[in-house]
């Protein structure tokens, strides 16, 4: 019987792996037990609004982010094509496998780089929370919730 469970355990993570909408970051695999792939992060989602380069932007009620949360980082390197993504509430980096660009799809615009936790957001509710982020966003690692600086104007810093 054991053999019989490990079967449809393999066959679901491999049905996981084909609903992700594409590859995931290098050395993950979609696994039942440990639900890697499992919290979208990387895939494609809705911000709902235009944002510049320069603008850091997020969308906290996106259905098509199982945890609700779409961000755009502002781009501190410039020139990074890379949409909107799905992300999700991290502790460490091994918490933000996921979703990642298909080289030999020109119009995939997912990430290209691998996904880091940290902080993206200064002001509002997602304010110095870790967040699984892409790297192609940033020239440095981004801060994290514990070295994250609220934006002191007027009240407007990490306020719910």
């Amino acid at each position: 019987m054991p053999l019989i469970r490990q079967t449809v355990l393999v066959l679901a993570a491999a049905a996981t792996a084909a609903c992700t909408n594409g590859p995931l970051q290098q050395g993950t695999i979609p696994d039942a037990s440990t639900g890697a792939g499992r919290n979208g992060v990387g895939g494609p989602c809705d911000l709902l609004a235009n944002a510049g380069p320069n603008d850091a932007v997020y969308n906290n009620q996106a259905l098509e982010c199982p945890s609700r949360i779409c961000i755009k980082p502002r781009d501190s390197v410039g020139g990074v094509d890379t949409a909107p993504f799905c992300s999700a509430e991290c502790s460490q980096n091994g918490d933000c496998l996921g979703q990642i660009r298909d080289p030999s799809s020109p119009s995939d615009r997912r990430c290209k780089s691998g996904f880091v936790c940290g902080a993206a957001f200064n002001v509002g509710p997602l304010c110095c929370k870790n967040l699984c982020l892409c790297n192609d966003f940033f020239a440095q690692p981004p801060p994290t919730a514990a070295t994250c600086v609220p934006y002191p104007n007027s009240g407007m810093g990490c306020s719910e």
